[in-house]
C-alpha cells in the first residue's frame, strides 16, 4: 500500500497520536492557548501598508470568523445553491482541452474533491437528507431523503454543537484522480484543494450572512458508510458546518 494510503487510513483512528482534549479550556496547557510568531529582531524592517482598495472581498476577509452558536434554523435552497456554486462549482470558462474551470485551483485540473451536503432539518424548499453536489449539472443528487435525530448527527461528528447547524458540507477525495498523474505527492495536492474549497465556503457564507465552522472532527467509521463510499478509493478529508 502507498505511504499516503497508510497514513490516511491510520489517522482515521483518533486513538493513534491524538491527545485527549477536555471540553474545559481552563484545563488546557498554556502552549495550546498561546499564539506564536516567528520574527528576526536583529534584521532591518520594511513597514507594509494595510489599507486595501474599495472591494467587498477585503471586508469579507476581515469579518471571517468561525461560529459554533448555531440556532437550528434551516438555510434555503437558494443559499445552498449559491454556496456550492461559488465555493466549488464551474465558472463557465473553458480550459484549452474543452473542460470547464472551477472556482478552486486544482493540481492539473484533476478535481478530486466531491461534496456531500447533509441537510439536518427540513425547510420550506429543502428537505432533510443526504445529497451529493453534481458539479457538471449544478444540481443535487438526492441520495437519501430522511430525518435526523441529534443522536444520528452526534455519530458523524465529534462536536456536540454541530447538530445545531442547518447543514454539514462533507468533502471526500477520490484519490486516483490526482495520484494517477502525480503519485504520492498528489496526496498533498488533494488536501490543498480541500483547503481552497473550505476557505471559499467560509467567504461565500460570510457574503450570504451565514454562520460556519470548519470541522476536523469527523467520525469516519460512521460517516463513510452513511455516504455510501468505501473509505479507501474515496474517503472523507474535511467538513464544514453551516447555519444561522
Amino acid at each position: 500500500m502507498d505511504f499516503s494510503k497508510i497514513f490516511h487510513h491510520s489517522s482515521k483512528d483518533r486513538a493513534k497520536g491524538h491527545p485527549t482534549i477536555t471540553a474545559d479550556e481552563k484545563t488546557w496547557p498554556k502552549e495550546w492557548k498561546t499564539i506564536y510568531y516567528k520574527a528576526y529582531p536583529r534584521l532591518p524592517k520594511i513597514d507594509l501598508e494595510d489599507e486595501p482598495p474599495q472591494s467587498a472581498l477585503f471586508s469579507l476577509v476581515k469579518k471571517r470568523k468561525s461560529n459554533r452558536d448555531f440556532t437550528r434554523t434551516q438555510i434555503t435552497k437558494r443559499e445552498l445553491s449559491l454556496l456550492l456554486k461559488y465555493s466549488c462549482g464551474e465558472t463557465g470558462l473553458l480550459l484549452e482541452d474543452g473542460r470547464h474551470r472551477r472556482v478552486q485551483p486544482s493540481a492539473g485540473a484533476r478535481y478530486p474533491i466531491e461534496i456531500y451536503p447533509i441537510v439536518f432539518r427540513t425547510g420550506e424548499d429543502l428537505r432533510s437528507g443526504l445529497y451529493h453536489y453534481n458539479v457538471k449539472d449544478h444540481n443535487l443528487d438526492v441520495l437519501w431523503d430522511r430525518e435526523f435525530s441529534d443522536g444520528d448527527i452526534d455519530k458523524f461528528f465529534t462536536y456536540s454543537w454541530v447538530k445545531d447547524a442547518a447543514v454539514a458540507l462533507v468533502m471526500t477525495a477520490i484519490f486516483w484522480r490526482t495520484q494517477n498523474k502525480y503519485g504520492e505527492r498528489g496526496y498533498r495536492y488533494i488536501l490543498l484543494e480541500a483547503g481552497h474549497i473550505g476557505q471559499n465556503i467560509q467567504l461565500v457564507s460570510e457574503a450570504l450572512g451565514l454562520k460556519y465552522c470548519a470541522l476536523g472532527g469527523t467520525r469516519d467509521e460512521f460517516l463513510e458508510p452513511f455516504l455510501g463510499i468505501d473509505g479507501i478509493s474515496e474517503s472523507v478529508v474535511y467538513a464544514l458546518a453551516i447555519g444561522k
